[in-house]
């Protein structure tokens, strides 16, 4: 009797425990529901607007060389394919997606070459919007984390970790709770280095004028594109 009592009891235990791990599953579900919500929001909110611009402020930790970099400067895109980053600190750095190609050339880094990728192998994280809010849950595992604090915004603090292979290991985003823009990106990258960008001074639909998303190749520099050879 004792014996089928414990057995009962064990029974009951398991099913107990099946109901709890039951619980705490469904709000995993929702939260990630929630995150999708929020992240769809941002995706209408920007997809209204022609043309978002931005100031920045960049950390980069750099964690093979143990140090950190930061900088600053102007950020815009318009739709549906032209993005760039301008820094104003350090002067000259750049990234510019153009349509076809992707520019990136951090003069303060190495001012004789500037890398070329095509759009669809340049890494990933630059144009945000693109890449986070467009279509998320076919690309990444979605997970609400917290609300926080962002450079005066209450925020949703969203990870996002990619189902397939791409060029960077995972990405938070933080999206602010009472418009829905986005006020901060951070992105780990393959090789460890952790990028955050805080982004101040959002602007919707300002002028832009077409100058901003065409990379000007310095005289002297040279192009490198991965795979594919070094131009002049």
């Amino acid at each position: 009797m004792r014996r089928r009592a414990s057995g009962a009891a064990t029974v009951a235990a398991i099913l107990a425990a099946g109901g709890l791990l039951a619980v705490a599953a469904r709000p995993a579900t929702a939260q990630q529901e929630r995150a999708l919500r929020i992240l769809d929001a941002a995706e209408a909110r920007y997809a209204a607007a022609r043309t978002v611009c931005s100031n920045f402020v960049q950390r980069l930790d750099v964690t093979l060389l143990k140090e950190t970099r930061t900088g600053k400067g102007r950020l815009c895109r318009r739709q549906p394919d032209r993005f760039a980053m301008r820094f104003t600190d350090p002067p000259g750095d750049e990234v510019v997606v153009d349509g076809s190609a992707v520019w990136i050339y951090y003069r303060s880094v190495d001012s004789t070459q500037v890398m070329k990728y095509p759009v669809t192998d340049a890494p990933g994280g630059y144009d945000f919007q693109r890449q986070f809010l467009s279509d998320p849950a076919s690309k990444y595992t979605v997970t609400y984390e917290t609300r926080e604090r962002v450079a005066g915004h209450m925020c949703h603090r969203i990870r996002l970790v990619p189902k397939q292979e791409m060029s960077f290991k995972s990405a938070v985003v933080w999206v602010d709770t009472s418009d829905s823009l986005l006020r901060q990106v951070r992105v780990q990258e393959e090789n460890g280095s952790i990028r955050t960008l805080t982004l101040e001074s959002v602007e919707l639909d300002p002028k832009v004028p077409a100058s901003w998303f065409t990379f000007t190749l310095p005289k002297g520099v040279r192009v490198i594109s991965p795979g594919g050879g070094v131009g002049g």
